[in-house]
C-alpha cells in the first residue's frame, strides 16, 4: 500500500480537527483526541487493505475516539454527553460536506507567497494564537496581524478564482467544485 502518514495528515488534519471540535467543547481535550486519532491511524495503517476505504476507516477511528473520550471515568465529561449526543455520534456515517474544500485548502496555502504561507499555516491550520507567533517570527504583533489578514485575503481570492463554492442559506458549505479555468489544479 502506498499510503503515507504525512499525506494522510495533510489531507485530513483540518477535517478531523473540525469534526472533533464540533463534538468536544474543550479545545485542549479536542487537540488531545486529534493527536490520539493520528497515533491510531499511524499504528494501524498497515491493517487497511483497501485504499478506497481510507476515508471511512479514518472516520470510524475518529468517531470511536470521541466516544472513548466521553466514556473515560470523568463525571464532568459524562454530564456533557447526553444519550441523544451519543446516539448522534454513533449513527454518523461521514464527515461534513465542506470536506472537499478542507482537503484542498492546504494546497492553496502552500501556494501563498512565502511572507504569508507559514504564518497562515500556523495560525489557521495549527491554531497558534497570533500573539504567540510574534516570538516565533520575531515580528511585532501588528505585523503578524497584518500578514494574517493579507494572507487570508489572498487565500480567499485564490479559492474563489479556482473553486465554485455553493452555500446554504446559513452560510454552510454545501458543495465545492473546481472551475474549468483553474490553473492550480482540482479542488
Amino acid at each position: 500500500m502506498s499510503l503515507e502518514i504525512n499525506t494522510i495528515h495533510n489531507q485530513f488534519y483540518i477535517i478531523l480537527g473540525r469534526y472533533i471540535k464540533a463534538h468536544i467543547n474543550d479545545t485542549d481535550d479536542a487537540s488531545d483526541v486529534l493527536q490520539e486519532v493520528f497515533i491510531k491511524i499511524n499504528e494501524n495503517l498497515g491493517s487497511l487493505t483497501d485504499e478506497g476505504k481510507l476515508k471511512s476507516w479514518i472516520f470510524t477511528i475518529t468517531r470511536n475516539s470521541i466516544i472513548d473520550y466521553y466514556r473515560k471515568d470523568s463525571n464532568h465529561k459524562k454530564s456533557e454527553l447526553t444519550d441523544c449526543m451519543m446516539q448522534k455520534i454513533m449513527h454518523e456515517t461521514d464527515f461534513d460536506t465542506s470536506e472537499s474544500l478542507d482537503c484542498c485548502l492546504i494546497k492553496f496555502i502552500e501556494r501563498l507567497p512565502e511572507d504569508y504561507r507559514d504564518i497562515i499555516m500556523d495560525s489557521e491550520i495549527h491554531g497558534i494564537k497570533q500573539k504567540d507567533l510574534t516570538e516565533k517570527y520575531s515580528l511585532a504583533y501588528p505585523s503578524i496581524r497584518s500578514r494574517v489578514q493579507r494572507g487570508r485575503s489572498k487565500l480567499k481570492e485564490m479559492l474563489l478564482d479556482c473553486c465554485s463554492i455553493e452555500l446554504d442559506r446559513r452560510g454552510n458549505i454545501m458543495n465545492v467544485t473546481s472551475k474549468k479555468s483553474c490553473s492550480g489544479g482540482k479542488c
